[in-house]
């Protein structure tokens, strides 16, 4: 596939959004941040960016305030977040957050089920 200089500048500007991402999870307190570049392992999706907190409580504060971040990044929630899961996931399109509890996300190990995907850590 031939990419286009304005597809790889898109590209580029998500990763640093998905960088910023993680900064601003860590300093709201989120466990474990994570962004994924997932495009050399799937073929539908694009981005994970993914966090614990250590409540629902703080799992819903992190996914509202992730929304809101985002927007000022440009970007726009698709759908409806269920805010009371245990398991938050917001579509921002290229980007999928998922912002979980600690049991939960131990359980689902998308990071594993992901495993040969790029990864970003704070």
């Amino acid at each position: 596939m031939i990419k286009r200089k304005n597809d790889i500048n898109q590209d580029n500007h998500i990763i640093e959004i998905g960088k910023k991402s993680l900064e601003f999870l860590s300093e709201k307190k989120g466990i474990d941040p994570v962004f994924m570049d997932l495009r050399r392992v799937n073929s539908y999706l694009e981005f994970f960016l993914i966090a614990t907190g250590n409540s629902k409580i703080h799992c819903r504060a992190l996914a509202r305030e992730l929304e809101k971040f985002m927007f000022e990044q440009g970007f726009k929630s698709y759908g409806k977040p269920d805010y009371n899961s245990d398991w938050i996931i917001i579509d921002f399109g290229e980007i999928i957050a998922h912002i979980f509890t600690e049991e939960t996300r131990s359980f689902y190990q998308l990071e594993r089920l992901w495993g040969d995907a790029d990864k970003y850590y704070i």
